[in-house]
């Protein structure tokens, strides 16, 4: 018998929301995506992940435009009421802004709503990074912001490299009625000895 399984982080996306996939190519982490530069709906999902024993699924958001952090969430919430999937959606909020429950307070009007998102990696190459600065992760404003989400109930993913695992275990102590997600297993960037190493490092703090 095949294992069940949930599928813990997966996208969908239509091209006209996506600022990256319509603007020029350029570097990335995961490398040339000029193959995902198209719409990728939840038929085509259900259809490769057929046999995979993928029972449920949780929608990770997909950095549409910052303005449109609730039209994203709404979008998903209408693809599961009528086609069953996803069963929960991580959305997006700034949490750079003064007080993040202006956002939050827009979203939870969703009902499958678990969590946000706001990816705060940093790294010396530029194309790698998404943070205005190496600790941006206990920016107080972050911090602050990270703090109310246990108010709603919601989870946060945290998308960290390496280097900023103190400060983020930093973040994880001082909220500990919040869960946290540790995404994409702690953005290994490469398979060398030394990034491994500082890999598993990393992951040995959190």
């Amino acid at each position: 018998m095949m294992q069940k399984a949930i599928d813990a982080h997966f996208h969908i996306w239509r091209r006209e929301d996506q600022p990256w996939l319509r603007g020029p190519m350029v570097p990335r982490i995961f490398g040339p995506y000029e193959p995902i530069r198209r719409d990728y709906p939840i038929e085509e999902f259900l259809a490769d992940q057929q046999g995979s024993g993928v029972e449920k699924a949780v929608y990770v958001q997909t950095n549409w435009a910052k303005e449109d952090f609730e039209t994203e969430v709404a979008f998903l919430q209408k693809t599961a009421d009528e086609t069953g999937w996803p069963h929960a959606i991580v959305g997006y909020a700034d949490m750079t802004v003064d007080d993040v429950r202006h956002q939050i307070d827009r979203l939870v009007k969703y009902k499958l709503l678990r969590g946000v998102r706001m990816q705060l990696h940093w790294h010396e190459t530029p194309a790698f990074r998404f943070a205005t600065a190496p600790d941006q992760v206990i920016d107080p404003k972050v911090r602050a912001n990270v703090a109310r989400l246990k108010d709603y109930g919601l989870s946060f993913d945290l998308q960290l490299f390496p280097a900023q695992m103190k400060d983020g275990l930093a973040l994880v102590a001082e909220n500990p009625e919040t869960n946290f997600i540790l995404t994409h297993a702690g953005m290994l960037a490469d398979m060398s000895d030394e990034t491994t190493e500082a890999w598993k490092a990393g992951l040995r703090i959190l």
